[in-house]
């Protein structure tokens, strides 16, 4: 494992030769991103489009020179970065992978996100990002993996993200998202993975999560959700063609004793309260 500060300077703007990748993950480098960097890279010839830092103990903002590079994958998750998203990265249309998940920056998601159309892995897990999802959100339409869990975010789902997007895993459990969860999720017919629990969504489970064959995961406990789990949904899992994880609030309260979703027998894996206990069935 490799410790220390960064160096500033990667590779000699003389040797003839530049980087097209660099990873330097699951390091304990410590100190800020070298901004140097950009104009290394820059010199030699330009083409650097993976770069990966994350899993260190990196701090300070993120370079906003960093989006004058061509980068296609920017990995630079679980340290410790401050300071908002660089518009600029809206502005970088070659990326394809952007993980910023588990640091301490702050903002909020712009509608700039939108621009982002060759997008396909977006984490921003454990940040203290707010502020409501912008409808812009829809035009990711190359997204696979949008993760925006454990965050500040606040607000409903925008009716875009249900019909511009087909991600095959989606997870925006333990933030503070409100409203329904829109019928429009039939739409998703990619997803594999659902993740939206502990938040303040109201309401039903809709029946058109039942369109959703490819569905392994769903998880919705810690909502204010009431009604069942549909029937059609838990028929199909039964027969081997759905969910392999199903978590629900279908334990009853403790003191009302009102259990606030119905779950077909053995339909759900884990059945909580609204305390947060969870069983498994």
């Amino acid at each position: 494992m490799l410790t220390g500060a960064l160096p500033t300077r990667l590779i000699s703007r003389k040797a003839g030769f530049a980087l097209d990748a660099l990873d330097l993950s699951w390091n304990d480098f410590s100190g800020t991103i070298p901004v140097e960097w950009v104009a290394d890279f820059m010199e030699g010839n330009g083409k650097l489009t993976v770069l990966r830092l994350h899993q260190n103990t990196l701090t300070g903002k993120i370079p906003s020179e960093l989006c004058l590079l061509p980068v296609k994958d920017l990995m630079l998750s679980s340290n410790s970065l401050t300071g908002s998203i660089p518009r600029e990265i809206f502005n970088t249309n070659t990326l394809r992978v952007l993980y910023l998940g588990k640091n301490d920056l702050t903002g909020t998601l712009p509608s700039e996100i939108g621009l982002l159309t060759n997008l396909e892995y977006l984490n921003l897990n454990r940040t203290q990002i707010s502020g409501t999802l912008p409808s812009e959100i829809g035009l990711l339409n190359q997204c696979e993996e949008l993760v925006l869990s454990n965050t500040n975010m606040q607000g409903t789902i925008p009716e875009e993200l249900y019909t511009g997007l087909n991600p095959g895993y989606l997870y925006l459990d333990g933030s503070s998202f409100t409203g329904t969860i829109s019928p429009s999720l039939g739409l998703l017919t990619n997803l594999e993975e659902l993740h939206v629990s502990n938040n303040h969504f109201h309401g039903t489970v809709p029946n058109e999560i039942e369109a959703l064959t490819l569905l392994r995961e769903l998880l919705v406990n810690g909502n204010d959700l009431s009604g069942t789990v549909p029937v059609s949904f838990c028929h199909n899992r039964y027969a081997g063609e759905r969910s392999s994880k199903v978590v629900a609030d279908c334990l009853p309260n403790p003191e009302t004793r009102v259990t606030t979703i119905q779950c077909a027998s053995d339909c759900c894996t884990t059945c909580c309260d609204e305390t947060g206990v969870c069983l498994a069935t």
